[in-house]
């Protein structure tokens, strides 16, 4: 499976819009050490959505996230865990692990930011919550 978190300076990228790199990494591969950086170039939703998907990338693991490109990339098959915060390597070990839903992985702000989420995905449609994702 791969994954793609977006990176400022070590931490997730607390706005996925304006990323401006992701880490790739490949759970798939036996060591899990099959991994490298992509640069992302754009700001535009639906190129983004395209840059992930001619990627490879399965899910995406990143901060906040605007309805729109959210939407783009779950027509292009790619599953979104957003809110998430973190050192990239560390949520990269949660994922992996299957502990991503612990509190100290969540966006800063109000509590019952995973209800908020759920809430919006049902509203919308239906969608995965972010532990489907998992």
């Amino acid at each position: 499976m791969r994954v793609a978190v977006p990176d400022w300076e070590g931490r997730v990228s607390p706005v996925f819009d304006v990323a401006k790199q992701v880490l790739l990494v490949d759970l798939g591969h036996p060591d899990n050490g099959n991994r490298r950086w992509e640069t992302l170039g754009t700001a535009l939703p639906h190129e983004r959505a395209r840059r992930l998907a001619e990627l490879g990338v399965q899910v995406l693991v990143c901060g906040a996230i605007s309805w729109p490109l959210e939407a783009l990339l779950a027509a292009a098959g790619i599953r979104v865990v957003p809110l998430i915060c973190g050192e990239v390597e560390e949520v990269v070990r949660a994922f992996r692990d299957g502990t991503l839903e612990n509190e100290r992985f969540m966006m800063p702000g109000c509590c019952g930011k995973r209800q908020q989420a759920r809430r919006r995905r049902r509203h919308r449609g239906g969608g995965l919550t972010p532990k489907d994702s998992l």
